[in-house]
């Protein structure tokens, strides 16, 4: 009997057990499922905003970026003098706002500073300002202007352009500007120091107009008169470099270029402009190369010879502001000014400034050359002499120009000779 009741106890224990672990195992399973579900659930709607952002960005990137309007009102008679600059009474181009607070047009601001530091409305200094090369464009200025004053804005702008064609003469191909100072050969190095106000402005120009040319001619003097005129001819200049100082002058890297002839002359904004023809060596025949070639060579040795004298002081003065020697080329008898290592050694040899412009002028080649060997014949016998008597021969300054005007008398006999 009472075996019977514990077997009972223990089947009725078993049975509690086992529904005991059912019940856990249903209730397990059935959170699982609920945390699968809502994982789904969680899983869907993330995928869901993902989509949605990647749709946003690609509808992001397709849309063209366009600058913010200004919405101002159209101009008017009453509102067109407040975007006209103060210096020129015309519509601001390239407007510049000065620290004092005062806007001008880039070029007008430009010039007053040739002459003045000063702020032209307030007298104001600009010398930091004008040290610091940090002047830009006032973008909220010309955008208002662009806004509303589309046309006259366009309109100015074609003007502008036309005043930089005007002031450099480039209206008809054989004008240009002129800047009076010395004598410049094709292919040679000439550095230039440019202070003067209107040269100023006219560097400015070339450079704007992304032309970077101008011709350059000797200042000669008239010895009847006594008044100053340039030469008869020049060399147009190509400005490879250019150092901006903060005093608003500039260094220019010039190498010279085509030569030309002054056929008439003119005047712009202070600065000389001239009607010119360019000049080119006549051809040389075939039955004179042969002699030519003899020459060029001869020359050309005389001259390597005459450079070996030189100090090595002299040298190196010489070499870093024309460099070196140019190599020979091989088409040089057809090249429209010769060979580069003629005009070279004419930028270093002792010649007079009339004579520099008699062979920059001369369209022989042949002349050329001679002229060349003859100043060297001349500095080559100069020296011999000065070696024989050195206890005789006293190097003083009227014994220098009187060899100086040797030296231009025999090369100029050579280049007037027809």
């Amino acid at each position: 009997m009472n075996s019977n009741r514990s077997r009972r106890a223990t089947l009725n224990r078993s049975d509690c057990e086992d529904n005991s672990s059912g019940e856990e195992e249903f209730i397990q399973t059935i959170n699982r499922r609920i945390r699968s579900s809502i994982v789904s659930q969680v899983n869907t709607k993330l995928q869901a905003n993902l989509d949605r952002v990647y749709q946003d960005i690609e509808k992001l990137k397709r849309i063209e970026s366009r600058p913010a309007e200004i919405l101002l009102p159209t101009l008017s008679g009453g509102t067109a003098g407040e975007l006209d600059c103060i210096l020129c009474c015309r519509l601001l181009w390239k407007p510049v706002t000065t620290p004092c607070g005062h806007t001008y047009c880039w070029m007008c601001l430009d010039r007053c500073l040739d002459y003045s530091s000063a702020c032209p409305l307030c007298v104001t200094s600009l010398a930091d300002y004008l040290a610091s090369s940090q002047k830009t464009v006032t973008d909220f200025v010309e955008r208002a202007l662009k806004t509303v004053a589309p046309a006259e804005y366009t309109s100015r702008a074609v003007s502008h352009q036309l005043e930089l064609v005007q002031g450099l003469g480039l209206l008809d191909n054989e004008q240009i500007a002129v800047f009076i100072c010395t004598t410049a050969f094709p292919c040679v190095a000439c550095p230039l120091f440019v202070y003067e106000p209107r040269y100023r402005l006219m560097v400015r120009r070339c450079v704007d107009s992304g032309m970077r040319q101008f011709g350059i001619a000797a200042c000669l003097n008239k010895e009847a008169t006594g008044t100053k005129r340039y030469a008869e001819y020049g060399t147009i200049l190509d400005i490879r470099d250019r150092v901006l100082l903060k005093d608003g002058c500039s260094i220019l890297s010039t190498v010279g270029g085509r030569r030309f002839r002054v056929l008439s002359g003119g005047e712009k904004d202070g600065y000389d402009t001239a009607q010119v023809e360019f000049l080119r060596d006549t051809v040389v025949q075939q039955d004179q190369l042969l002699n030519l070639l003899e020459l060029h060579d001869k020359v050309r040795a005389k001259g390597r010879r005459w450079w070996d004298t030189v100090s090595i002081s002299q040298k190196s003065e010489i070499q870093r502001v024309f460099g070196r020697m140019p190599d020979v080329e091989e088409d040089w008898s057809r090249l429209p000014d010769g060979p580069s290592w003629a005009w070279w050694l004419l930028a270093i040899l002792p010649l007079g400034p009339q004579l520099q412009v008699g062979i920059l002028g001369t369209t022989s080649l042949e002349k050329r050359l001679r002229a060349i060997e003859k100043t060297l014949d001349h500095m080559e016998q100069r020296q011999l002499t000065i070696a024989a008597a050195p206890s005789e021969q006293t190097t003083t300054s009227s014994s220098i120009c009187r060899d100086g005007r040797a030296i231009t008398e025999t090369a100029m006999s050579v280049i007037q000779q027809s």
